[in-house]
């Protein structure tokens, strides 16, 4: 590759998307891979070989069998982990040099709020024949800019019908196509602007049969249980108003329409009072009774307009959303049309806590009166104390929220591990390690196995540190671990920490070599590792010689298969010969003799040698014509490509297939072994919300990253921190905080708290001697998260104050539930009402 090309490539790369533009989404290991081989970004390692082919088949929706164009992305791929976007100029260069696997995945740039982005998950929607729940549906997929008249362009190509200017355009929003509104076609509409929604059924019918339908009579609904369509990724946003819905006091007040005569719009800190009007009509429609499920657009896009990390259709927290939606609201309602500056209490000490906590409690109400305040507001103090001179600072905060730290222990994971020894034989283990460990503990974890317990060089780590405040759990119950001399074919072989290179293989080419130091958290479930034993230590180098990656190839249809491999050659005075000797030596042991080679015991392969020269130009050898040819490791990186035999290869894909059925078995094991660990922990006693306050009210000493100012040292110092309840809220909103970030790792914590539905008390808690007899409360809400960081999804449980039952609500679908279902592990934000 010429540096003119390379030139080229990094333009593309650095152009921003336009309106209208294609852009191509691709797989992200391959494409960093590409970016290391061709020099666009340096890399460590000693040898960058050519990524292979595209292939687009892992990134596509397992739903999506036959579709050639609308490819939707997978609903789980994360951009920057699973993929990436390209110019469709860029993949077009590509294409010339790159084969492809699958059909390319494209994608159009279009506006998002005041931005330009490339739409990543196409609308959902389903075509039906006609309005009746039995007619034939077709699942397919757009974008959210795609023009109604395509979408009948579709259904005519799809139900091979005519439609003319005497048919209604017609869409329905409920799980099971029951309940239908017309759409106006009008000025070329496209699927955004018509509340056109995720999983919506359309359909076309004539006017003379929709004049029909509208003579039927109209269904009424209990008010409240309304399900909210999803606009995309909005689980969350809707999951945050389900609960606030449920909230007898707030909905009150707005169904009232007393709200409006409270909008402030001069207020700088507000919105307007754009927020608060729609999310008054949105409550007013949830609680009308004439729909079982509606669609929050209007407040989604007041929300965008002041909070852009609401806009577009990412995933988000729903109780950030909760957060800021409170907040906007009170700014939005607030009385005090003018703030009046007010001057804090200095605390010198002389005040007692009632009069100080009085004194900063008018000072909050001076400038902020409103519903929200009513309802939401409480009180905290906290008590912070110097370490060195034991001087204390008090405060008094106003809080809408309490975000309590949960117990947490160090997170074990299995990690699936293929060992190539030397000898050729690749076996397969399993191996559990801490996930925020670093490769070489799962190096020396992996190496214990093979020892004797009693002489195992491997220490239980303590668990990270974090941010989280309270105590970690002890493992009450040691981690399942596998004794791999234990195994009926253990011969005796006893791995070596410095004698081991780890390895991630990808489309069957090693995609690059771990660092000592790489976090595991790093590595995703699918990603395969591979051990590569060594003859010579890496710790004090490799003696002069070079590791080369060796990929085995099918001569007939050119792909790639099995595990590859490295060959060790000299670095200094590298012949093709040498390569040609040290892959003789260790080919028979990693390729199989079938039976059309048995009469000389040898496999039918060639050797051919890949060259790329500074990253940029590449050439293919056969070993035989470079035999005699030197290699400079110092200028040119090498790979060898082994085309075998389709007998050769067919007799490896069936021992490969003998293997696979073995390891399945062994997962089924390891499966039950699990499950029957977690029923033993189950039967233990839970950790209970009132544990949570303990922790939350417990006294700890500020990290060095959060040192306090204090006044009589005259500098930052170490200090310890203590917070007790001081005011109560009418509504209580507590926050679970089962997301844990540290600058190494982050991660969920998937623990069970004993949350009551009713009887919290919280007096032990309370300083305040006048509120403990308000302590009392209970839960009319959860905002539920189920899955990983990355995305998962949200719904919601909350008890409806008509009809006193307790409801789920996941997105536009409500259903009953069942009190002892209402806690579970998935209960991230809880809603707790005072009892009067």
């Amino acid at each position: 590759m010429s540096s003119d090309q390379l030139e080229q490539y990094k333009k593309l790369l650095s152009q921003e998307p336009l309106i209208g533009d294609t852009w191509v989404i691709i797989d992200a290991k391959w494409f960093e891979h590409w970016k290391r081989f061709v020099g666009i970004e340096k890399s460590d390692e000693q040898d960058v070989t050519d990524p292979g082919p595209m292939d687009f088949t892992n990134l596509i929706d397992p739903s999506e069998t036959d579709a050639k164009e609308h490819i939707q992305l997978r609903s789980d791929a994360v951009e920057g982990n699973d993929y990436s976007f390209i110019p469709e100029k860029l993949y077009k260069k590509l294409l010339d040099t790159h084969k492809k696997i699958g059909p390319a995945i494209t994608r159009k740039a279009i506006h998002q709020g005041y931005s330009v982005v490339v739409e990543t998950f196409l609308v959902p929607l389903r075509l039906r024949e006609s309005r009746s729940p039995s007619a034939k549906t077709k699942q397919v997929y757009r974008s959210r800019q795609t023009r109604l008249l395509d979408l009948k362009t579709d259904f005519i190509r799809e139900f091979h019908t005519q439609i003319n200017s005497n048919y209604y355009l017609y869409s329905s929003k409920d799980e099971k196509g029951l309940n239908w509104e017309i759409i106006d076609e009008a000025n070329g509409a496209v699927i955004e602007d018509c509340d056109i929604i995720k999983n919506a059924y359309i359909t076309y019918e004539s006017r003379s049969l929709a004049t029909r339908s509208a003579c039927l009579s109209k269904t009424s609904y209990i008010p409240g249980l309304c399900g909210l369509s999803n606009l995309g990724n909005t689980c969350f946003m809707n999951s945050a108003l389900q609960c606030l819905s449920n909230v007898p006091a707030l909905t009150e007040y707005f169904l009232s329409q007393e709200y409006k005569q409270h909008i402030n719009k001069d207020n700088p800190l507000g919105m307007k009072g754009d927020v608060a009007q729609a999310y008054g009509e949105l409550v007013y429609e949830m609680w009308s009774g004439k729909t079982n499920f509606c669609a929050p657009k209007s407040l989604k896009h007041s929300v965008a307009r002041y909070a852009p990390q609401f806009s577009g259709y990412a995933q988000q927290d729903s109780q950030e959303f909760m957060s800021f939606l409170l907040d906007g609201l009170h700014e939005d309602l607030n009385l005090i049309k003018q703030k009046p500056y007010v001057q804090k209490q200095d605390d010198d000490g002389t005040l007692d806590d009632t009069t100080l906590a009085n004194h900063e409690w008018e000072s909050y109400r001076k400038r902020n009166q409103s519903k929200i305040h009513d309802i939401f507001h409480g009180q905290i103090k906290s008590v912070v104390q110097c370490l060195t001179c034991k001087t204390k600072g008090r405060t008094f905060d106003p809080i809408c929220f309490l975000s309590l730290p949960l117990p947490h222990k160090k997170k074990i994971r299995t990690f699936k591990i293929d060992y190539v020894r030397l000898n050729g034989i690749i076996k397969t283990y399993y191996v559990k390690s801490d996930e925020h460990g670093k490769m070489n503990n799962l190096i020396q974890v992996f190496c214990d196995r093979f020892q004797p317990q009693d002489q195992s060089n491997h220490e239980e780590e303590e668990p990270m540190d974090t941010d989280q405040k309270g105590p970690k759990l002890d493992e009450e119950e040691k981690e399942i671990e596998e004794d791999f001399t234990k195994a009926e074919d253990y011969d005796g072989h006893q791995p070596r920490k410095d004698y081991i290179l780890p390895a991630e293989v990808y489309n069957h080419r090693i995609h690059l070599q771990y660092a000592d130091n790489a976090n595991l958290t790093s590595i995703m479930e699918r990603d395969q590792i591979v051990f590569y034993e060594t003859a010579d230590s890496l710790k004090n180098g490799t003696h002069g010689n070079i590791l080369m990656p060796c990929v085995f190839r099918e001569s007939n249809s050119r792909q790639n298969f099995g595990i590859p491999i490295y060959l060790t050659v000299p670095r200094q005075k590298c012949t093709g010969k040498d390569i040609q000797e040290s892959l003789q030596k260790r080919i028979n042991d990693f390729l199989p003799i079938s039976s059309s080679d048995s009469s000389d015991k040898q496999p039918s392969y060639t050797g051919s040698c890949v060259l790329n020269t500074n990253y940029h130009n590449q050439q293919t050898k056969s070993l035989s014509s470079i035999a005699d040819e030197t290699i400079d490791f110092g200028r040119t990186t090498a790979s060898v490509v082994v085309d075998v035999s389709q007998s050769v290869t067919d007799e490896y894909k069936k021992q490969e297939k003998e293997k696979l059925d073995k390891e399945e078995k062994r997962a089924e094991e390891e499966k039950r072994k699990i499950q029957e660990k977690r029923n033993q922990e189950g039967k233990r006693s839970s950790t209970s919300l009132l544990d949570c306050f303990g922790y939350f009210t417990s006294k700890e000493t500020l990290s060095d990253d959060d040192l306090w100012y204090c006044p009589d040292c005259k500098q930052l110092k170490k200090a310890t921190k203590k917070i007790d309840l001081w005011l109560l809220p009418k509504i209580l909103i507590v926050q679970l905080k089962r997301f844990n970030y540290t600058r190494y790792f982050r991660d969920k914590i998937d623990l069970l708290i004993d949350c009551p539905l009713r009887d919290l008390d919280l007096s032990p808690f309370v300083l305040n001697p006048d509120e403990k007899l308000k302590a009392k409360y209970d839960l009319i809400g959860v905002s539920n998260h189920m899955g990983n960081l990355g995305g998962g999804h949200y719904t919601a449980h909350a008890k409806n104050h008509n009809d006193q039952k307790w409801h789920t609500f996941d997105d536009s679908y409500v259903s009953d539930v069942n009190e002892n279902d209402v806690i579970s592990k998935a209960a991230y934000v809880l809603v707790y009402q005072q009892r009067k």
